[in-house]
């Protein structure tokens, strides 16, 4: 069990001491390098995917820490599975690893493959957990702001704000827009964005 002390990020990263129980969000099998929340159970094809050269090479890099790989490899299985939701998430995570880690430009790779995947998961049809009136919005917009896509952000925000009513997401997306102006790429909270102390 955990609590959370404080305000989430723009992304839902949630704060502290929900934020250090990440490591335990994803499983690696020590001898195949499976990676699942629930490697008690494999996903179908699980075994030609891992022995994959895309997921070997995830895998293997050096130039990612090592839960972030572990997330990474899971978003590779989610999206292989037609889990394009879930593969969004298990690239955030990577992204917040690599964050913690200081390795902005592996961050930014993470964030773009999420983005592909909310994409992806639109495009199917899949709804996630985050979709609910312009949550996901608010989420996809902070995913290409931190990954340097100002543009692409501006254009979601124009295209998408007149549909959603909720006031809070309707805050968070004047406050991106703040910061898209002023090139920030840098995490914020929603307690920033609403102009709450934290």
């Amino acid at each position: 069990s955990t609590n959370e002390l404080g305000p989430s990020d723009l992304d839902t990263r949630p704060p502290e001491m929900k934020r250090s129980t990440m490591f335990a969000w994803v499983r690696r099998c020590p001898k195949c390098g499976y990676c699942a929340s629930n490697s008690g159970r494999a996903r179908p094809r699980a075994q030609v995917i891992v022995s994959g050269k895309e997921y070997q090479d995830q895998l293997n890099d050096p130039a990612y820490p090592e839960l972030a790989k572990s997330f990474l490899c899971r978003g590779i299985l989610d999206r292989e599975s037609g889990d394009y939701a879930a593969a969004a998430w298990a690239f955030l995570c990577a992204a917040w690893d690599c964050d913690d880690a200081g390795q902005s430009e592996q961050a930014i790779a993470c964030r773009r493959k999420a983005v592909d995947m909310l994409a992806e998961a639109k495009r199917k049809g899949q709804q996630d957990a985050a979709g609910q009136d312009g949550t996901a919005t608010a989420i996809l917009v902070d995913l290409l702001r931190r990954a340097g896509r100002r543009d692409e952000a501006r254009n979601v925000i124009a295209e998408r704000r007149s549909g959603i009513s909720d006031d809070v997401v309707l805050r968070v997306l004047d406050f991106q827009a703040v910061l898209l102006e002023r090139g920030d790429v840098a995490a914020h909270t929603v307690a920033e964005a609403l102009g709450e102390k934290a």
